[in-house]
């Protein structure tokens, strides 16, 4: 009971904030979140800082990267400030892992000061004690002084042992002027990238090719065969205004009449012929409609038959498809969503030709607006294209004089694409900002000249998680993924089949990830080189292969570890012969009850089968191994593995190294290590 008051107690304050715009509210209020201030040292002259919001109270940099882009790689110091919510006084112990040097403070008493090395933790001496209320956590790291560095903070309760705290316990107040500076950074960082703005502004020095991970050198979908995948009308309708096709749209709008969009549209139609009709089987739109559910597609979409809303942090609307998508090209985007645009944020989630066939059909059914038909001169429209240098952003057979543009630094934000005033723009395109994001860009260009070209995978991760909508299929630190909401408001009025609901398929949660899984496996995965561990899913994890890798990094860093996969160590033969016991049924836990043992297939499964435990071994981290076990229920209140230890450190097995919960689940370990291989 005390455990499940001290969570409910410590995530209520910061779900109820969450609720209310913005994720803040009146001062003294508090927002989910670290507050971390990350401090460049070593440098000439005064050092420079930035201040945002982490998840979590751990870190890893590597050399050359930077804890933030908005600070130089080498030496730096990184201040956390975060406040936790008890709802009862108690002692808690502190442990710190990691590489460089650390001081903690709780409610401004000093808990643990000095070094890290690689397999030497600082551990408080005595408990702490936490007061009823408010307690204020203040960590300040420091790395080496060539920049690499990484720490992981655990606590231990009183009916719980060494584990990193969980976001859902920490919080901040989103009223501190050096969050709210950060907060606007972040997003005029990422308007810079989405909208492209260094394709159009950069310079001979500072080369798009050589940013971080290549953000800036990001083009648009490839043109030189557009005409045979969209229908001209489409085109028209896109090119007059982007963002009432798709609300987040990243196309700026023209000031375009009629004759020129129908120049320019019959052009762009002229490239490429397009495909031979396509016919679908009368079942097929029933099917693509149950595939839509199953895949998750509702997570990211509003169905077809929706119109558009004008939000683009909502779901995008297909509303336009019918209107846009000859038959057979269709087909072919779904199956290879990257080949004509490689940076799509759509994923792959490498359909059969049939699956494709049936989406298609339930996508183009839709009863869409017809778009008037507008005449046209296609080689007006090729001159046009010229004019507007359509080919800066996307790949066309046109050359593109690059000296119309400013280069950076000498924009003027008072002309141009970022002009207060619409008589000031001239002949730049309307990116259709509101207010906070013009500021927020205004607030950025100082830094475009050295941000996008610092790697700082920690940064890159949270800001694709994002971008990419990752919480459209997944939980994220107690929040229920935009899947699971939809499939509650839908079981509201009509109780929804298995296979469509993810809450009891059991899709996981993106909470603990970079700090559960071993990265070259997360990284094959997010990839689609590796088959899913939970077969019983309809679900399906896409792949994105371009961006997953250095995603993967970010979550990974986020949690306090490095790039390289923990190294294997040798199983105790003693260990295994304990742990091999403690799986079967009737001398042990019956783990192979419902798991199966690599070939070895689950004896008696209940409801569904669990992962392969030999699967599962090469997957995970040994640390989030042993915390699983120890209290599954604690780390994911839905799931169906149960709790072995029955009182705090002993199991109901007492014949097996004295009933002792920790040493048995490592002899666990030991075994399956025995068996499995990486």
């Amino acid at each position: 009971m005390r455990r499940f008051l001290f969570v409910l107690c410590a995530w209520l304050p910061c779900a109820a904030l969450l609720a209310q715009a913005g994720g803040a509210g009146p001062a003294g209020s508090r927002a989910r979140g670290v507050q971390v201030t990350f401090q460049q040292l070593g440098g000439e002259g005064a050092a420079p800082s930035h201040t945002e919001v982490a998840r979590v109270l751990s870190l890893a940099v590597e050399r050359g990267e930077a804890p933030t882009p908005f600070v130089a790689p080498g030496w730096f110091r990184a201040s956390y400030r975060a406040v936790v919510t008890l709802p009862l006084r108690e002692r808690y112990r502190f442990r710190i892992e990691g590489r460089g040097s650390v001081t903690l403070r709780v409610n401004g008493e000093p808990v643990l000061d000095g070094s890290l090395r690689a397999g030497k933790p600082l551990e408080s001496k005595a408990p702490a004690r936490l007061r009823k209320g408010e307690n204020d956590l203040e960590l300040v790291f420091e790395s080496a002084a060539t920049g690499e560095g990484q720490f992981r903070l655990f606590w231990a309760g009183p009916d719980f042992g060494f584990e990193p705290p969980a976001p859902e316990a920490l919080a901040h107040d989103p009223d501190d002027s050096g969050v709210r500076l950060g907060a606007q950074l972040r997003l005029g960082q990422q308007l810079f990238v989405e909208r492209r703005c260094a394709r159009c502004h950069a310079n001979d020095e500072h080369r798009i090719g050589a940013s971080a991970f290549g953000e800036l050198d990001q083009p648009g979908p490839d043109l030189r065969q557009i005409g045979g995948r969209v229908r001209r009308e489409w085109l028209v309708a896109w090119l007059r205004d982007p963002r009432a096709q798709r609300p987040d749209a990243t196309m700026p709008k023209f000031a375009l009449g009629d004759g020129e969009l129908g120049d320019l549209a019959a052009w762009l139609a002229g490239l490429g012929a397009p495909p031979p009709a396509l016919e679908f089987e009368a079942a097929a739109r029933l099917a693509g409609e149950r595939l839509f559910q199953q895949l998750g597609c509702v997570a990211c979409h509003t169905p077809p038959a929706v119109a558009a809303g004008r939000d683009p942090r909502g779901p995008v609307p297909l509303h336009h498809v019918p209107q846009k998508w000859h038959a057979a090209a269709l087909v072919e985007f779904l199956q290879q969503p990257a080949r004509d645009y490689p940076h799509t944020k759509m994923p792959d989630f490498r359909l059969a030709r049939d699956e494709a066939m049936a989406l298609a059909a339930y996508l183009l059914a839709g009863s869409a607006a017809p778009v008037p038909a507008v005449a046209g001169d296609a080689a007006r429209g090729r001159r046009l294209a010229q004019r507007l240098g359509c080919a800066v952003c996307h790949a066309l057979d046109q050359e593109v004089d690059e000296r119309r543009w400013p280069r950076m630094p000498h924009w003027k934000v008072e002309r141009g694409c970022l002009a207060a005033q619409p008589g000031g723009r001239g002949a730049a395109p309307d990116h259709e900002l509101d207010p906070d994001q013009s500021a927020a860009l205004r607030a950025f260009l100082p830094a475009a000249l050295t941000v996008p070209f610092r790697p700082a995978p920690a940064d890159y991760a949270a800001r694709q998680v994002e971008a990419l909508r990752c919480t459209a299929c997944h939980g994220l630190d107690g929040t229920p993924s935009a899947w699971a909401n939809w499939a509650e408001r839908a079981s509201a009025t009509t109780p929804l089949p298995a296979e469509l609901d993810p809450r009891g398929q059991g899709v996981p949660a993106l909470t603990w990830v970079g700090s559960k899984l071993q990265p070259s496996w997360l990284v094959r995965f997010v990839q689609g080189q590796e088959k899913s561990p939970r077969p019983w899913l309809t679900a399906r994890m896409p792949a994105f292969h371009r961006r997953g890798e250095i995603v993967v990094q970010g979550l990974v860093r986020q949690h306090g570890y490095g790039a390289l996969d923990e190294p294997l160590q040798p199983p105790d033969a003693q260990a295994a012969i304990h742990g091999e016991r403690l799986v079967q049924m009737g001398t042990g836990f019956g783990c192979v009850q419902c798991h199966a043992l690599g070939d070895q297939p689950a004896v008696q499964v209940f409801e569904r089968a669990g992962i392969d435990l030999l699967l599962a071994r090469t997957r995970l981290r040994h640390e989030y191994y042993v915390r699983w076990l120890m209290d599954p229920p604690r780390i994911d209140p839905d799931a169906r593995m149960p709790k072995y230890r029955v009182d705090g450190e002993r199991t109901a097995i007492q014949d097996v190294l004295g009933g002792a919960a920790e040493a048995q689940f490592e002899a666990i370990w030991h075994f399956l290590g025995s068996k499995a291989r990486r």
